[in-house]
């Protein structure tokens, strides 16, 4: 559990550990690098109620959503592996090292980022989840990698058919 060494810091007795600890024994589905800021929240609530300041269970496990998954595998994952493949024409080794490079270095950076953003808003960032404008922002992101995908479909993908579409006079307009 991402929770133990939190609960473990902020509560001295084991009778109070293990009944924090039991609110995060459901499970819950979450997409592993954008996530991690479900934790960050989760962690600086923890802290909060603690603290003393009144948050309850249901608070808590009400942001514990499966987020992530359409920004990363629907958008970010498809154009690294799409300029990846550019790079490796011919056989280069170019793509393979840019992708393992780019997708370890860039998920490290974003999961801490995401995580300690998280713990700094708190249950603030609910809204920030949830809200009308990060759905707005999540939509134009699928937008731009569904273009993206399009864009490199069109790009590598070669179909010919034995359609013909003739004009009016009889030429041929599109072959």
């Amino acid at each position: 559990c991402a929770m133990l060494p939190i609960v473990e810091e902020l509560y001295p007795s084991n009778e109070e550990q293990t009944e924090k600890i039991l609110t995060y024994s459901t499970f819950f589905n979450t997409e592993p690098q954008v996530g991690s800021i479900v934790v960050g929240i989760t962690a600086g609530m923890e802290e909060a109620r603690a603290n003393g300041e009144p948050v309850d269970d249901e608070t808590i496990n009400g942001i514990r959503a499966g987020i992530g998954d359409s920004l990363v595998v629907g958008t970010l994952l498809p154009i690294l592996l799409g300029i990846a493949l550019g790079l490796s024409g011919g056989g280069s080794p170019l793509g393979a090292i840019f992708y393992i490079l780019v997708w370890n270095i860039g998920m490290f950076l974003i999961m801490r980022f995401m995580y300690f953003k998280g713990y700094e808003l708190g249950g603030k960032a609910v809204e920030l989840l949830v809200g009308e404008k990060a759905n707005a922002i999540r939509d134009s992101i699928i937008m731009l990698g569904t273009m993206v995908i399009g864009g490199v479909t069109a790009s590598w993908i070669n179909i010919t058919t034995s359609f013909q579409m003739l004009g009016s006079d009889g030429s041929v307009i599109v072959d």
